[in-house]
């Protein structure tokens, strides 16, 4: 993938180390780029890697003792983020920073404060030029650059804060660090934006990929950096390297496949019977699920899959239809209604919906069960410390600490704590929606043993996911919403994830056709 046989090295770290009230994030980390490859940075939640990343960015100093070299020259550390952008390192980090109601143009002149021209007017027309120039280069002529940014699909949306990004640089770009870009595409949307980044590295750009999705290297990157704990564990060729050796280096041991969920399908008591729902996306949607059973739920964005979920959560209103949970109709006006009736959901974005930032692990994992903690008119704050640090064990939740904020854990630690806060409240159902994105390959096996185990212990699960094949080892059925509505509803026995694709694109004679 790389554009020689002997590619410049364009930027060598050596001996980075970073440390925060004593605790060591970095611990001598080196890491080297090459012009026009892609250079992954592996390792679980919690690692470094964001550490790294804020370093190269110039938002966290790093300790003295730290080296570095831009295509040869040394550079003075520590800088400023201005300074790193006008040096050629620029950033696209999992929240793009776009305006969604703002045009393509009016996003990247943003930035920019619009500079202006005679007669102080903004030259609407030359930006818009620049703009097309800078959306050409990532292949990408069709985009209109007077469109409203959050009209488009993500996938579109990440190119556009790509281009955005280069053109920011003061001399030319020179590494581009992608921050988990694809954490919230499904697989089909991806090799949009691979496409686009081949383009980059067409122009000596060398990438820094950071990524969860180890099943994307083997087609889009020519080497990874792995960290653990804060170090250099090794740098390897993707080539030379398979799968579980990846595993073994980022975990640090062997990590079991998903296995299909144990236990009957169901226990034959229904929890849940849904009818006729209908939403802003959703088309007479129903279906039943039953204690013990796990339903994947597959779709495209803009499916409908979270708005279902948060109809079902009573965050919205259906249009029209009715949710009966244990042959009751229920009506819920708010998620209190919902929590009532013993529903649960782990949202899809877990920092916005999932947990309050600004406060601590104890706080987050005892907000739905403050209640148990009440004797009387007093507050058992030993009680509550006993069963937090419980909590915090149970689910290995790192580091260790009930008064660490929320907002500094690693993705991965913050959806344990998520998790752990709704499935102790002792749900029926339990809804997941998107729960490993952004979770590293450790914390992910464990993440499907909760589910596992929720569904054994007698829960109903619905299972919201992009990951096909891992759903599929999951899940007893699934079905597949296009369009808002149902178009399938399949035992996963003998089912493949191209099928579950098929159906998630084509209509039903189309899906005939492709599988003949």
């Amino acid at each position: 993938m790389t554009t020689s046989d002997s590619p410049r090295t364009v930027l060598t770290v050596r001996g980075l180390s970073k440390t925060f009230v004593g605790q060591k994030a970095l611990d001598a980390v080196n890491l080297e780029l090459r012009s026009g490859e892609v250079h992954a940075l592996l390792g679980q939640n919690g690692c470094g890697k964001s550490t790294l990343i804020k370093c190269l960015a110039g938002f966290h100093h790093p300790d003295e003792g730290a080296e570095m070299t831009l295509d040869g020259v040394p550079v003075t550390l520590p800088f400023e983020p201005a300074q790193a952008a006008a040096m050629g390192l620029v950033f696209v980090h999992q929240d793009l920073g776009l305006i969604p109601n703002l045009s393509i143009t009016e996003n990247f002149e943003a930035s920019r404060r619009y500079g202006t021209g005679l007669f102080s007017r903004i030259p609407w027309s030359r930006m818009r030029e620049n703009t097309i120039a800078e959306l050409v280069l990532l292949g990408h002529p069709d985009l209109d650059p007077d469109t409203p940014v959050g009209r488009l699909p993500i996938a579109q949306q990440t190119i556009v804060a790509i281009a955005r990004a280069l053109s920011s640089a003061g001399e030319g770009a020179k590494i581009l660090v992608l921050d988990e870009p694809t954490a919230a595409l499904p697989d089909s949307e991806a090799e949009l934006l691979f496409k686009a980044v081949r383009r980059v590295m067409d122009r000596g750009v060398a990438v820094l990929y950071v990524t969860h999705k180890l099943e994307e290297l083997s087609a889009f990157a020519d080497r990874a950096t792995i960290l653990r704990d804060g170090r250099n564990v090794e740098t390897v060729d993707i080539a030379d390297t398979d799968r579980d050796s990846l595993v073994r280096l980022i975990v640090g041991r062997e990590v079991e496949a998903v296995t299909r969920a144990h236990g009957p399908q169901s226990t034959g008591r229904e929890l849940m019977d849904v009818r006729g729902i209908s939403g802003k996306r959703l088309r007479d949607v129903s279906f039943k699920v039953g204690a013990g059973e796990i339903i994947g739920i597959a779709g495209m964005l803009g499916s409908g899959r979270s708005e279902l979920a948060r109809i079902l959560f009573g965050a919205q209103e259906p249009v029209s239809g009715t949710i009966s949970v244990q042959g009751k109709e229920c009506r819920f006006r708010t998620p209190r209604d919902a929590v009532a009736r013993k529903i649960a959901l782990i949202p899809e974005n877990r920092r916005r919906d999932g947990g309050v930032l600004d406060m601590s692990v104890g706080e987050n994992l005892t907000m739905p069960s403050i209640g148990r903690f009440w004797h009387g008119v007093r507050l058992s704050k030993a009680a509550e410390r006993q069963w937090v640090s419980q909590q915090i064990r149970d689910y290995d939740v790192r580091p260790a600490s009930s008064g660490r904020l929320f907002r500094v854990l690693s993705g991965g630690n913050q959806q344990k704590v998520v998790i752990a806060k709704w499935l102790e409240t002792n749900p029926d159902i339990v809804i997941f929606d998107e729960p490993v994105q952004g979770v590293d390959i450790g914390a992910r096996a464990e993440i499907f043993d909760l589910i596992s185990s929720a569904a054994e212990r007698g829960a109903a699960v619905l299972l919201i996911s992009s990951e096909i094949e891992q759903m599929i080892a999951l899940s007893h059925r699934i079905l597949t919403l296009r369009r808002g509505r149902i178009v399938a509803d399949e035992s996963t026995t003998g089912l493949t994830a191209g099928k579950v694709t098929q159906s998630m694109y084509f209509d039903g004679e189309r899906t005939k056709e492709t599988t003949q």
